[in-house]
């Protein structure tokens, strides 16, 4: 139990750098769309940004790295969405 976390640590701190300044840029038009089907676009993108971004790196590193790469990717594209959502209602 000990090496598979001492394990997920190293790589952890080898991923870390890789998704520290994502150079891969993927635009999705999500005007007009309602929420669920922008949130859909969103995640489309940041998977096909993941992917690439993590491209060069061993299967051990994308597996470790993927989750989060994902959720920082989504997170981020959901607050632009919602804030464009919001200059739109003014």
């Amino acid at each position: 139990m000990f090496r598979t976390l001492a394990l997920a640590a190293a790589v952890a701190a080898f991923a870390v750098p890789a998704l520290a300044a994502p150079a891969t840029q993927v635009t999705i038009n999500v005007a007009g769309m309602d929420a669920k089907t922008a949130h859909a676009a969103i995640v489309q993108a940041a998977q096909q940004a993941c992917r690439a971004e993590l491209a060069d790196y061993s299967d051990l590193v994308k597996f470790y790295a993927r989750p989060a790469c994902l959720s920082a990717t989504v997170a981020t594209a959901q607050a632009k969405f919602a804030a464009m959502r919001g200059l739109a209602s003014r």
